[in-house]
């Protein structure tokens, strides 16, 4: 199968989407599948026009302009993306949209008026963009395009499922992780043994949405009622609000119990995880949690907020727990202070059950979204899917 994937953004520029098109095209090409990628972000900074490069097995097509500060946006992206689909004639299309992907979004329609297959999967949460994607769906009616529609989480699909109606189906396609190096620091930690101190980490960007800071409150809070040494805390990112996030440890004394590493290559975190005890994810509006699957497969337990992306994938009590609050994240982490079997035997459980996010099972699933677009557009069908 030819498979074209169009994304505005893809390396060097390394986040959440980036990593997963990267990763997921990756896969598609170990499987003999032959992969496109299109996208806006240049090679490197300041560079512009049209080129074409491998990435691996991968073809990459930069559509690169320069734009002033170094956004990956071409003025002219959907005609020169229509192009590359000209010459490629891919058996499908799969876009990637956060929330705002002018190249991705403004390449749809030229994608159907083309007669190609698409699948288009949300990977963020859109939040108060919702209602903006409905006025523009009240306009142009992007939603009845013969096309799939996909969320990487529940989470994530919701807001298209509200926009499309009852008579629309979205799917949830899961994003991938590579778990073998993951499942490797499971293994490892077999022989690990009661330790003095539970040991909490947390791999995330310093951003208002991953709620870094209302962590560091619970946490002060449950440093505040544990013994001394009981707790230790290793947070791994960047991000704006990391300065603030070092204020607030020194202002309250938290140094001995806080460590703030700042970015962490997978190496590193991978010899993190194997020293720790718990994964602690607070973001609420977290569409799907890859550090979060990352860790759960190294062993760890998944602490989490209820209602998020990564909650879809935690049993309380088994792969780890959904709190409700902060307040039951703090609770959570001083009942295990105080009695850690129950820790324990989460811990047992996720080394032996990775989550079922590893790339065989992602691409399978994602082949047979394919199969639905190929077949949507193959009957006709012009309606809601």
């Amino acid at each position: 199968m030819r498979i074209a994937h169009v994304s505005d953004s893809f390396p060097p520029i390394m986040g959440g989407i980036e990593a997963q098109v990267k990763g997921l095209a990756t896969a598609q090409a170990d499987a003999g599948e032959e992969v496109h990628v299109l996208t806006t972000t240049p090679a490197r900074r300041g560079a512009r026009g049209i080129s074409a490069e491998t990435f691996g097995a991968v073809t990459v097509h930069r559509i690169a302009a320069r734009i002033p500060g170094g956004f990956p946006i071409h003025p002219r992206a959907g005609r020169h993306v229509a192009a590359v689909l000209a010459r490629l004639r891919p058996d499908v299309v799969h876009l990637h949209l956060g929330i705002l992907a002018p190249t991705a979004q403004v390449s749809l329609r030229r994608v159907v008026r083309a007669g190609l297959p698409a699948v288009v999967t949300v990977h963020s949460v859109w939040g108060k963009a919702e209602r903006i994607f409905a006025l523009l769906d009240r306009l142009v009616h992007w939603s009845g395009l013969p096309v799939v529609w996909t969320g990487v989480s529940e989470l994530a699909a919701a807001p298209l499922q509200r926009i499309a109606g009852p008579s629309g189906t979205v799917r949830v396609v899961s994003n991938g992780v590579e778990l073998r190096d993951w499942t490797a620091v499971a293994q490892a930690r077999t022989d690990r043994g009661p330790t003095p101190s539970l040991h909490a980490v947390t791999a995330t960007r310093f951003a208002r949405r991953k709620r870094i800071l209302p962590l560091l409150r619970t946490l002060r809070d449950v440093a505040g009622q544990a013994r001394p040494g009981a707790l230790r805390v290793t947070i791994a990112g960047e991000g704006e609000q990391l300065p603030a996030a070092r204020r607030f440890v020194a202002a309250h004394g938290l140094a001995d119990v806080i460590e703030l590493t700042g970015k962490l290559t997978p190496a590193q975190l991978q010899e993190l995880y194997a020293d720790a005890d718990v994964f602690l994810a607070p973001a609420v509006e977290e569409s799907f949690g890859i550090a979060a699957a990352e860790a759960q497969a190294a062993g760890l337990a998944v602490l989490t907020r209820a209602g998020s992306g990564v909650a879809e994938r935690v049993r309380d009590g088994q792969e780890g727990v959904v709190a409700v609050d902060d307040a039951a994240m703090a609770h959570t982490l001083l009942s295990w202070l105080r009695d850690a079997e129950p820790l324990r035997r989460i811990q047992a459980y996720n080394r032996a059950n990775p989550p079922a996010v590893g790339w065989s099972d992602v691409r399978e699933n994602i082949r047979r979204t394919y199969d639905l677009a190929r077949g949507l557009l193959a009957d006709g069908a012009g309606g809601r899917r």
